[in-house]
């Protein structure tokens, strides 16, 4: 069972489309792969029956079906997190101008849950930007996940992360996530984009564990004021989605 699980995975992955290819026919499958032909026939007949996957009667080539998109649809919108904090990340734009960013800790990744736009005068939510991914160790929104996280977790992390050469310093890093816990948010520029700085800051659940991380996107003018004033926005705004999390701390 559990190979028969491993396999669907990787051929559900496998056809997750994107801009060179939206579909695929059983041997293109099986090559890429590397699962014989007949075993990818009998993993796309169950996965055909349950809407996972669709084929076209044409083509005879296959794709995902609706089905595992409403699961991962409502996955995102029966998110409380992700419920709780849209007037909060609506609010922050509103009153930065800037893109806003929702992160949570998938494995030793960040991830971007949502993303709300600062197109002015209309916002609107980026959905090619939600689940991008990055190491915890790379952008404001990932650091301040990782230096909020509790030090079992956070050990195995960067031990995980050196390991994949992802890091070079450990030392550096977790003096960096040593300041990054004490002052309550994180500040980082160039690291996801080039001449953007991200301003970042942890959001914790009612048992004071963090949960996603709040974040802006800016382009650094040189004014010390407006960003203080950005990182205020960002730290009120992390406690405010906390708070209706059910967390009472500072």
């Amino acid at each position: 069972m559990p190979g028969v699980i491993q396999k669907s995975v990787l051929l559900l992955s496998l056809l997750k489309p994107s801009d060179e290819r939206e579909d695929w026919s059983t041997t293109e499958i099986s090559r890429e792969i590397n699962i014989p032909i007949q075993t990818v026939h009998r993993l796309l007949n169950c996965l055909c029956e349950v809407g996972f996957v669709v084929q076209n009667k044409e083509t005879r080539r296959f794709s995902l079906g609706t089905k595992i998109v409403e699961l991962g649809l409502s996955i995102r919108e029966n998110n409380k997190i992700r419920n709780t904090s849209l007037p909060f990340l609506i609010e922050l734009s509103k009153q930065t101008k800037e893109n806003v960013y929702l992160s949570i800790v998938e494995g030793s990744n960040g991830v971007i849950l949502d993303c709300l736009n600062a197109t002015k005068p209309i916002y609107h939510f980026n959905s090619e930007i939600r689940g991008i991914r990055l190491p915890l160790s790379v952008d404001a929104p990932n650091k301040v996940l990782l230096a909020n996280l509790n030090l079992n977790t956070r050990d195995k992390i960067v031990s995980n992360l050196l390991k994949q050469k992802v890091i070079d310093d450990r030392n550096e890093l977790e003096s960096e996530l040593r300041i990054i816990k004490q002052y309550g948010f994180s500040l980082t520029f160039g690291e996801r984009e080039k001449d953007i700085m991200s301003i970042a800051a942890p959001i914790f659940s009612w048992d004071d564990t963090v949960v996603a991380a709040i974040s802006i996107s800016i382009y650094p003018n040189g004014l010390l004021e407006q960003l203080n004033m950005h990182i205020d926005a960002v730290l009120k705004c992390s406690k405010g989605i906390s708070k209706e999390l059910g967390w009472i701390g500072k």
